[in-house]
């Protein structure tokens, strides 16, 4: 089977029309609220698109920002493609190191137990840059340098549960080449984002990543917190 399904950063807020519009299926994060599979068939054929939530922290200082807008609260989870022939296929939602939840890697981790992907994809936003966004910065936050070096800390641990990943680009991660375009910095003068946060290459980095889904099973996978907002440790059971 040739590649069937566009992984980007962001389309659009629905889902549904995400699934109308293309001739193959898709897959999106950056809307935090979102967690959706939607199907839309048209004479030709069937296609899903699959939005897949996120995995930030929802009370760190930098989610504050969209408290008050359509985000409202962030719906927890990631996604996976099951039952295909050549393997599960697990999708990283919008991580935002160093501002994640704090159960998001052991979550991560039991999902890769569960269900033993042969793949790892991410929709992008693994990094936050609060203190370079172009949002307002919260004083409460951490400072330019902790933020890096927590950044830093985090990502060696994600890589060394996924050592290899594609991960689409998002507009949080591409703060540094924003910031740079400001000041009137080349973004050839930047590091790559494996050698500024210490990762190996083995971590591929694209703006838009077309797949072959192996004919799996689109879903998604909810991280259920308890009043604590912490996660309960409930997972699907995997294909088998």
């Amino acid at each position: 089977m040739s590649s069937d399904c566009l992984m980007t950063h962001k389309i659009s807020t629905s889902t549904l029309n995400n699934a109308s519009k293309f001739s193959y299926h898709s897959i999106q994060g950056h809307f935090h609220g979102v967690m959706a599979v939607e199907r839309f068939a048209d004479e030709m054929k069937t296609r899903w698109s699959m939005t897949v939530g996120s995995l930030m922290d929802p009370d760190s200082p930098p989610a504050r920002y969209g408290a008050g807008a359509i985000m409202k609260r962030p719906i927890l989870g990631c996604g996976l493609l099951l039952g295909a022939k050549k393997g599960n296929t697990l999708v990283l939602s919008d991580l935002h190191i160093p501002y994640q939840h704090a159960d998001a890697l052991d979550f991560l981790a039991g999902l890769a137990v569960e269900f033993k992907p042969k793949r790892i994809l991410c929709v992008g936003d693994i990094y936050d840059n609060h203190r370079g966004s172009y949002h307002e910065n919260e004083p409460d936050a951490l400072n330019e340098e902790d933020e890096y070096y927590a950044a830093k800390e985090y990502a060696g641990k994600l890589q060394g549960l996924f050592p290899s990943m594609v991960i689409t680009r998002g507009n949080h991660d591409d703060i540094l080449k924003r910031k740079a375009k400001t000041v009137g910095l080349p973004v050839s003068m930047l590091s790559d984002m494996n050698k500024i946060y210490g990762t190996r290459n083995s971590w591929k980095w694209v703006d838009k990543f077309m797949f072959d889904t192996w004919g799996g099973y689109p879903m998604t996978v909810p991280m259920i917190t308890n009043d604590k907002g912490r996660w309960d440790g409930a997972l699907p059971r995997g294909a088998g």
